[in-house]
């Protein structure tokens, strides 16, 4: 694919980014200072890079997170959804009554009291406790989350209401839209301090809904600083399916020493961009190691 806004894989393979997010990334250093790391591309080359510091409010390293994030998530519905049926749920925060200063204190508390009385209810009812959670603010400033999870109230009946669509042809037509009503889960949001408005709907993919909820951690929004300590971008249950570790031969880059440890090793190194490789050149000025500067294409 060509184009500025054409999609890169990460190492999962499953996290579009934009060229332009890529590119915006590459070109700032970590605002943390995360440490550098090397790893072995060829028999005599080494390829170095600035390490993830995780923070979402970094320019270079939120980015990163998010495809982390993002592989996690897909992948973790994909295995639940092998043994589990999952459902799909939005709770949003109370509205115009309360001021965006009120809903930022109180959103994350509110959020918890009904995860504590859905994981209790599932415990009740004998039920699976799997979820994954993703908050974001609406337009109007309030928070709201999204649930990928393996918990459905027992009562929960099937609602048909019908909406509205234009189709491929540009006519208007009517289309029937099934979600789950539960009286249970109807009084707890309101109980737990959260507004009336939900919605419960069945996951037909797994593959689908995971990618849906998981690219709101590509909002420009999630980036910012303004997010309240009681709120997380992301969370999981604790039984959620962790991250696959990578196996990997790279080796960190901490002391002045480790930098002249890996000249030894090799004669050639690689970066990406023009801060590593002044960094890199710097460090290794006494040794002969030969730095090259390796941009990467983006199509």
């Amino acid at each position: 694919m060509n184009g500025k806004q054409s999609a890169t894989l990460d190492l999962f393979s499953i996290s579009p980014t934009t060229s332009a997010q890529e590119r915006m990334a590459m070109s700032y250093p970590c605002a943390y200072s995360a440490p550098y790391f090397a790893y072995q591309t060829e028999q005599k080359t080494w390829h170095i890079t600035q390490g993830n510091c995780h923070h979402w409010n970094c320019p270079r390293c939120g980015l990163g997170r998010a495809k982390q994030e993002y592989g996690r998530m897909v992948n973790g519905c994909r295995v639940l959804a092998e043994t589990n049926t999952l459902y799909f749920i939005t709770i949003t925060c109370r509205g115009k009554e309360i001021s965006h200063e009120y809903a930022d204190e109180n959103y994350g508390k509110w959020t918890n009291r009904l995860l504590d009385a859905c994981r209790i209810k599932s415990k009740r009812e004998g039920g699976k406790w799997n979820y994954v959670q993703v908050t974001e603010r609406q337009k109007r400033g309030h928070p709201h989350s999204h649930f990928i999870t393996t918990f459905c109230p027992k009562d929960a009946e099937v609602y048909v209401t019908k909406q509205w669509k234009i189709d491929a042809s540009g006519r208007k037509k009517s289309v029937e839209r099934k979600s789950l009503r539960s009286v249970w889960f109807s009084g707890q949001v309101v109980r737990s301090g959260l507004g009336e408005q939900y919605e419960i709907t069945k996951v037909e993919s797994a593959e689908g809904a995971s990618r849906y909820v998981a690219k709101y951690l590509f909002k420009p929004s999630i980036f910012t600083d303004d997010w309240p300590s009681s709120w997380k971008r992301i969370r999981y249950s604790q039984s959620f399916p962790k991250a696959e570790k990578v196996q990997t031969n790279a080796i960190v880059l901490l002391t002045q020493e480790d930098w002249y440890r890996l000249a030894e090793r090799t004669p050639i190194v690689t970066v990406s961009n023009i801060d590593d490789f002044e960094e890199a050149s710097n460090r290794m000025h006494f040794h002969d190691t030969i730095v090259r500067l390796k941009t990467k294409e983006f199509s």
